[in-house]
């Protein structure tokens, strides 16, 4: 709902009390509002279009209690609601003086003269010579022009898309005030298959406060498109919450293109393959574990593996074979004969191994493995000369040191928190993310499964904390529990540099109580491995941009989150809080949209709603995307115009 200022409050309650000093008529607002009971003759389609001009003191119906939904808005009832409309936005508008046109069928003493004169002198409703036609009834097109003319902050297209069937007819300035109204959430048109808005129509009083009222609550938007300037990348976006049933690709107006309808899954993640398919990791209704599955564009089944413990990440590699992050369990007895520190053998505590498999398809339900990497395998310990993997842990910087998190935090059992699995086909490398470490990890895929297991298979190169491995202070740690770093992808601005969200940490021996978007040149590979140096054994990287709000602490996303570098030089971010916003390389925001879908919800949810829309990536898409091939892309309108 729209937060009017005070001083717009006060200047709603000089509009009404103006309109009692002016005079009445048909459909006039007075001091009086609404009926207390509401309206008798409202039905529930535009009840709260109608309800809110109506508290707004924009009309208060056509007498008797009613409000006559259905009878055609004339040119003086237009003109009157768009001035107060706009005055609760802007101010008050300027003086009714003598600059302001005159009509000959506008008596002095007409309640609608202030109006007609404003409207006329601002462009918003074109006069007829020197007739104004109070009386006559307003189009569905006209309609369209006159909210684009009268409120700042919606547009006519800049060119026509053809979202309507029947717009053809109408002028070049009807129809992309028509597709502005659409874009802006306005209408969804009057009927559908195809979708089609009746310009010629008289357009009615409910139709119209429907209209006026999205147009109020678009001014402060609190879901949808928020932020669209000129140096926005265009392209799509895929948007889903965290457990929804459908996911949603929208276009840089916020509108949906396509749409994934799955039933029986609850979606956390997507991404749209090059063969213009999705591929989502999910929960099936009743079970409790995540799979990954492809799906076709009509959200149909394609191919899935039947494992049971995939957790925050994937990857459809360019062979076709799809690589998974998964976790198994390891006991608080187990860790223990590893080499693990302080923790009780008896205490029947489950810890996770993280590890990576790759996956051969080899039919809808089935697949080969033909590739792993287990953490467990690659532990150094000091704890206990008598366990597996005793070494010193500064002398094996490529291993990881299992008393590490597990000494900082006993209870958690997520000790290593792998998050984020990205791909190098250049260097036939993986990059991991390890919130538990505060690291990004580099492994060498050009492994056989039994290479992987052994030295081969050890670390490449670590980054953001070397205190894991024994080098350095809390003052050199760079990561904290950071997401979603990977490669920049050939061909855009940065490429071969790694983006990282830095969520932040806010334990007291590491406060970090902010986030950040981090770009960083790693060093180079040369000669099979990554450079070393004296202090912190792996060369360092360099910052070469980063993103934080003014007042760091104003972007705190302690959870998921990611970020993408787009062809522009801007860069795509996505926070678990729901909002995705990009940034031009100085920092400006220059496109924001708040995710309408509310999560474990069946579809998207009003504006204005406190809603619950955890998002865990938000993927861009160029308008040439290979997966786009075919695909119909007819925009749809805003997300969430639709229940």
């Amino acid at each position: 709902m729209i937060v009017l200022s005070s001083f717009k409050r006060k200047w709603a309650i000089v509009v009404v009390a103006a309109v009692a000093v002016w005079g009445s008529g048909t459909a006039v607002a007075s001091d009086a509002g609404a009926p207390e009971e509401g309206f008798s003759d409202v039905g529930r389609v535009h009840a709260y279009g109608i309800e809110r001009v109506a508290e707004l003191g924009i009309d208060s119906g056509c007498g008797n209690g009613r409000f006559c939904p259905a009878d055609p808005i004339s040119r003086a009832e237009m003109a009157a609601w768009l001035y107060r409309a706009a005055a609760l936005l802007y101010g008050p508008p300027p003086p009714d003086d003598e600059a302001q046109p005159d009509f000959s069928d506008v008596p002095d003493s007409a309640w609608y003269r202030p109006y007609a004169r404003w409207a006329a002198a601002n462009g918003v409703i074109a006069a007829d010579g020197e007739a104004f036609n109070p009386e006559g009834a307003v189009t569905r097109a006209e309609a369209a022009v006159m909210l684009t003319a009268a409120f700042r902050h919606l547009a006519a297209t800049d060119d026509i898309q053809g979202v309507f069937a029947d717009i053809g007819d109408t002028t070049e300035t009807q129809a992309r005030a028509i597709e502005g109204i659409h874009a802006a959430g306005l209408t969804k048109g009057y009927a559908t298959e195809p979708p089609r808005y009746y310009p010629h129509q008289a357009i009615t009083r409910a139709q119209t406060a429907t209209m006026l009222a999205r147009a109020i609550q678009r001014a402060e938007p609190t879901v949808g498109l928020i932020v669209n300037e000129p140096q926005a990348a265009r392209g799509y976006t895929l948007i889903n919450s965290y457990g929804t049933e459908a996911v949603y690709l929208i276009d840089h107006l916020g509108r949906k293109v396509h749409t994934w309808e799955m039933e029986e899954y609850s979606v956390k993640q997507a991404k749209l393959l090059e063969n213009g398919n999705l591929m989502i990791r999910h929960q099936r209704k009743g079970q409790g574990y995540d799979r990954v599955t492809e799906v076709d564009r009509d959200g149909d089944f394609v191919w899935e593996y039947p494992i049971d413990n995939v957790h925050h990440d994937f990857l459809k590699l360019p062979n076709g074979n799809v690589m998974l992050l998964l976790r198994s369990q390891v006991t608080s007895a187990e860790a223990v004969a590893l080499g693990a520190r302080g923790l009780n053998p008896l205490a029947g505590r489950k810890y996770f191994n993280h590890y990576i498999q790759e996956i051969k398809p080899t039919g809808p339900n089935s697949g080969e493995v033909v590739w792993e990497w287990h953490v467990l395998d690659h532990l150094v310990q000091d704890n206990d000369p008598d366990k597996p993997n005793y070494g010193s842990i500064a002398g094996n910087p490529g291993r990881l040191d299992l008393n590490y998190n597990l000494h900082l935090r006993p209870l958690v059992r997520n000790w290593s928190g792998l998050n984020t699995i990205a791909y190098n086909p250049a260097l036939d490398q993986i990059m991991l993310s390890s919130k538990g470490y505060g690291e990004l990890w580099i492994i060498d895929h050009n492994t056989t499964t039994e290479e992987a297991a052994g030295p081969k298979g050890d670390l490449l190169y670590r980054w953001g904390n070397p205190q894991a491995y024994g080098a350095g202070g809390y003052e050199d740690q760079r990561l904290f529990r950071a997401h979603d770093n990977h490669w920049i992808l050939p061909g855009l601005p940065g490429e071969g540099n790694v983006l990282i969200f830095n969520n932040g940490d806010e334990y007291p021996e590491r406060l970090r109580n902010y986030s950040s978007v981090a770009e960083i040149s790693l060093p180079p590979f040369e000669d099979n491995a990554y450079p070393r140096d004296e202090r912190y054994t792996f060369a360092s990287s360099q910052l070469q941009w980063a993103y934080t709000a003014p007042n760091p602490t104003d972007f705190y996303i302690p959870r998921m989150s990611g970020a993408q570098r787009l062809p522009n030089g801007n860069t795509q971010i996505c926070t678990s809080r729901g909002t995705v916003f990009q940034v031009t390389p100085n920092g400006k925001t220059v496109w924001k949209y708040i995710n309408p879908l509310q999560r474990g919800a069946r579809g998207p949810v009003y504006q204005g709603t406190n809603i619950q829309n955890t998002t865990y990536r938000a993927p861009w898409y160029p308008p040439d995307y290979v997966g786009l091939k075919d695909m119909d892309l007819t925009p749809k309108g805003p997300v969430e115009l639709y229940r």
